[in-house]
């Protein structure tokens, strides 16, 4: 008997079990697969080559939880990203983005010189937000329906109404318009338009992608701000720190050990049934899966309202990212020859300009996939001698657009050939030794995700803070007593940010308290 087990051991499910072992409860974590991790592992599909099969860089991760759980103690280490980001262009130019913002400043003058003053302004713009983010982040969400409540949280930084109400905008504006309104270079918006349309099945016009954009900036790497990284040995460092810091607590961690049913009497949790057909007991139940595999799958014999069932199975959930993990024995030549050079070390995309997006987004609603994807190329052995051997080179490309469907094995092929052709336009030389990819489909029967969303669910203005999951599921409790979700399909969303474990556990603690 268990106080409480988590369903599923990705990084979430596992700063909840972390939190709440050292506060004395006794905690079990069934994890289904052979590793722990979810969609933050590192994998090693080739002798001596260690990909990240899922996430594949890190920022977001909030330094409270670093230092609460000692993960840095439990062997996190992360290697800064920088520069940060590479766009090579169809005209030959090419634009660096680095974490020192007059070096960018210097690269983006080749483009347009009143960008280059911008850009300042650019990354100033975002400070309130880095401010507020633990606020934002690691506390139940604000109601963004209520603009005067958004607008007192801005203000608690001490920024004029102006600047509140230009922040607040974007909630629901698109990321197009708001570079635009910093920036006259295409070039310069395309490389900075990534993170609005990441994971995120939207073009960069649509309405709600600014905020997806907001949403991947307010990170850090070793104390910069904005910065991305690599962690050493793959992603899985991230997951395999917390692990071991979970054990040091007492948490029982059981791999291998699928769920089944979680168990539920009279809209009482009584535990989960696993597959193997073992009972295991418990008083709180924590749900670490998407709440689509929470209500639809797992809650098998319990009665649930049928509108609130109605409400789950409507929630946008179609994944649109695809990984090609492999590794390769020479470096890309995007122009610089084939030896180390920062764009290696940065995340090399292929979006040479916003209508090259659109397009490629068009192409995915009426054919099912795009013919030219955006594509974000990652390198970690760079600078991590430790995911590949001397003269090989671990790699990771992250695409998109490719919408979900139970057909993609049929393509997969053509995929990789659309990946490696595009690529070769900039880096001729470009080839993979071995490579694996992995469709929505593959990311969904690979880390359990349904329909292969790497944010659980879409990350729109009407999945977000208090409707996410859904309206009266969104403080991470559920009309099922003891049953609780912990996952990227709650505030604050997606990405490796631990987040949402942080808050769920939060919640168990003060009902606990309460009840006490």
């Amino acid at each position: 008997m268990y106080d409480v087990i988590i369903v599923g051991g990705g990084h979430n499910g596992l700063v909840t079990a972390n939190y709440l072992a050292r506060e004395g409860l006794k905690v079990a974590v069934f994890e289904r697969r052979e590793i722990v991790g979810g969609a933050s592992v590192t994998e090693e599909l080739w002798p001596g080559i260690k990909v990240s099969t899922g996430a594949y860089v890190l920022s977001l991760l909030r330094p409270k939880i670093i230092e609460d759980l000692q993960l840095k103690k439990f062997g996190l280490k992360v290697y800064t990203k920088d520069p940060g980001l590479f766009v090579p262009f169809e005209n030959g130019k090419k634009l660096y983005i680095w974490s020192d913002i007059k070096k960018t400043q210097k690269a983006i003058e080749k483009f347009s010189k009143n960008d280059a003053k911008n850009y300042e302004k650019w990354v100033k713009f975002w400070d309130p937000l880095y401010d507020l983010a633990d606020l934002l982040m690691l506390s139940p969400p604000v109601n963004l329906s209520n603009i005067d409540e958004l607008l007192s949280l801005l203000k608690s930084v001490k920024i004029d109404e102006d600047t509140a109400l230009s922040i607040a905008r974007t909630f629901v504006t698109d990321g197009k318009s708001l570079l635009s309104e910093f920036f006259e270079s295409d070039e310069v918006i395309s490389a900075l338009i990534e993170d609005a349309v990441v994971g995120t099945y939207a073009s960069p016009s649509m309405p709600g992608t600014a905020y997806v954009l907001a949403h991947h900036v307010i990170g850090e790497v070793n104390g910069i701000k904005g910065a991305w990284g690599y962690v050493e040995g793959g992603m899985g460092g991230v997951t395999q720190a917390l692990k071991k810091s979970a054990e040091s607590v007492g948490v029982d961690i059981f791999e291998s050990s699928p769920v089944d049913e979680i168990l539920v009497e009279k809209g009482e949790v009584k535990g989960v049934k696993l597959s193997s057909g073992k009972v295991i007991e418990s008083k709180i139940v924590v749900s670490n899966a998407d709440p689509k595999t929470t209500f639809l799958k797992l809650l098998k014999n319990a009665e649930v309202d049928d509108e609130l069932i109605r409400r789950i199975r409507s929630l946008k959930t179609t994944g649109v990212s695809f990984k090609i993990v492999g590794y390769s024995e020479e470096l890309p030549d995007f122009g610089n020859g084939k030896s180390l050079s920062p764009e290696h070390i940065a995340s090399e995309l292929i979006m040479p300009s916003t209508e090259y997006i659109e397009k490629s987004y068009l192409d995915a609603k009426v054919l099912g996939y795009s013919r030219e994807p955006w594509l974000s190329i990652n390198i970690q052995s760079s600078v991590d001698p430790t995911v590949a051997p001397p003269g090989k080179f671990s790699i990771s490309i992250f695409g998109q657009y490719l919408p979900y469907n139970k057909k993609l094995d049929e393509i997969k092929d053509k995929i990789a050939e659309i990946t490696f052709d595009k690529i070769r336009e900039f880096a001729p030389n470009f080839k993979l030794v071995k490579y694996e990819v992995l469709t929505p489909l593959d990311i969904e029967r690979r880390f359990g995700i349904w329909e292969g969303n790497i944010f659980h669910l879409d990350m729109t203005p009407d999945q977000l803070y208090v409707f996410r999951p859904t309206i009266g599921l969104s403080n991470y409790s559920t009309p099922i007593n003891g049953l609780y979700l912990c996952g990227s399909g709650t505030h604050p969303g997606g990405g490796v940010t631990g987040a949402p474990g942080y808050n769920a556990a939060m919640k168990i603690l003060s009902d606990l308290k309460k009840r006490k």
